[in-house]
């Protein structure tokens, strides 16, 4: 037997689930409970990954409910546009700092589904740090990235251990222009939010932000003062500076948080 873990989540409504699951693409592998008033176990599927449903659960008017899911999938635009009008929308695609562009919906149960698919900004990053000239060719050639992308891209390519002149030339070719060098030690030091904590600092005259709990993002300059998450588009960090540094605005979208310097 493959090993692998597959969640069960408990519903109120296990046909109910089963039909929704089902009307949206995923395919109905086992059910279990015809005999009585509805069904009292069933599998569903979605690939080669599976997921478990059971009776006994409790509806929700939770923002979040206990369990999300997360669904990688291919052409996820395609899948949205088949989706949107038959579905509650949480967040319609967009592309994430650690390089999948996603859609977010909530199930008849109001539990989270997230549909990923690795982003055509992803796949170069990807292609750079595999030294894969083939991989960063086919997503120069998808097209569809920003002056800002691929900034990005030539700044990863400049700096990672297996740089290869072949995807730099690509990258040049391609449009992409170097950011500004930028005296980044000024900036290390601990910051604290309402919701944040992070450390800034610096590795091979690199700025990077670990966040409390979580893994180093590297930061790359777009300005003196601003800087952007490698794997983002739409993110930004700009650091308020006055003798010194006194903090930095985290934005993303629409929303924008306040980090004030501790140290």
């Amino acid at each position: 037997m493959v090993q692998k873990v597959v969640p069960m989540i408990h519903v109120p409504d296990v046909q109910a689930t089963v039909d929704w699951y089902h009307d949206i693409g995923f395919t109905i592998v086992e059910t279990h409970g015809h005999e009585g008033e509805g069904l009292s176990f069933a599998i569903v599927s979605f690939g080669d990954t599976e997921v478990m449903f059971s009776e006994g659960g409790r509806p929700s008017t939770q923002r979040r409910r206990e369990v999300d899911l997360y669904v990688y999938t291919h052409d996820i635009d395609g899948l949205y546009e088949r989706l949107k009008d038959r579905v509650d929308v949480v967040e319609g695609p967009h592309d994430m700092f650690y390089g999948m562009r996603e859609f977010i919906i909530r199930d008849l149960n109001r539990f989270w589904i997230t549909f990923g698919q690795t982003s055509a900004f992803g796949t170069l990053i990807s292609g750079i740090r595999e030294a894969d000239v083939e991989m960063v060719r086919a997503a120069l050639k998808a097209g569809g990235l920003s002056p800002q992308a691929l900034m990005t891209a030539v700044w990863v390519a400049s700096s990672d251990i297996k740089e290869n002149a072949e995807i730099l030339d690509l990258l040049v070719k391609a449009g992409a222009v170097p950011p500004p060098k930028v005296d980044v030690n000024r900036f290390a030091g601990h910051y604290k939010g309402d919701r944040l904590d992070v450390k800034m600092v610096v590795e091979d005259d690199k700025l990077l932000a670990v966040p409390s709990g979580g893994r180093p993002i590297r930061l790359m300059p777009i300005g003196q003062n601003v800087f952007k998450p490698i794997h983002s588009q739409d993110a930004t960090v700009t650091f308020q500076v006055e003798d010194r540094t006194v903090g930095f605005t985290f934005t993303q979208g629409t929303e924008t948080t306040y980090l004030k310097r501790e140290d």
